[in-house]
């Protein structure tokens, strides 16, 4: 099974797993990398090296950063050569719990993580233009 990491600054990824445990209840292979202040990057870099080893499998790891650019996601993006994962950013809450109901369709992280990519962009959704009637 393809493991899951969520990382991000602040306490924004332990939310994440908390909330998303609570509507699919609790799951195996994944965990939550908070950056917070008092932390630098080394301290980042080695709780994703640890964690990363812990959930690798022959299907991959799969890190869900909070923003392209950001330290957690740079910082993720140093595994890309070292180890089998994959790198996505701009996680929520939709796209983790698609995450968490496919991952098990997948044999490759690289499969989910393309998919994921394209199913997100639909969780994006301006409710005022869906209903226009009631402005």
């Amino acid at each position: 099974m393809i493991g899951i990491i969520i990382v991000s600054h602040g306490t924004l990824s332990e939310a994440l797993l908390n909330t998303s445990e609570m509507i699919l209840g609790k799951q195996e292979k994944i965990t939550a990398i908070p950056l917070i202040a008092s932390q630098g990057l080394d301290d980042l870099k080695a709780k994703l090296r640890e964690a990363v080893e812990a959930l690798a499998s022959k299907e991959g790891v799969l890190i869900l950063a909070d923003m392209f650019g950001g330290s957690a996601a740079n910082v993720s993006a140093g595994f890309l050569a070292s180890y089998k994962v994959e790198v996505l950013t701009g996680v929520n809450l939709p796209m983790l719990l698609e995450a968490m109901l496919s991952r098990a369709a997948y044999t490759e992280v690289k499969q989910l993580a393309k998919y994921l990519a394209e199913k997100s962009r639909g969780a994006i959704i301006n409710i005022g233009d869906i209903h226009k009637t009631c402005r």
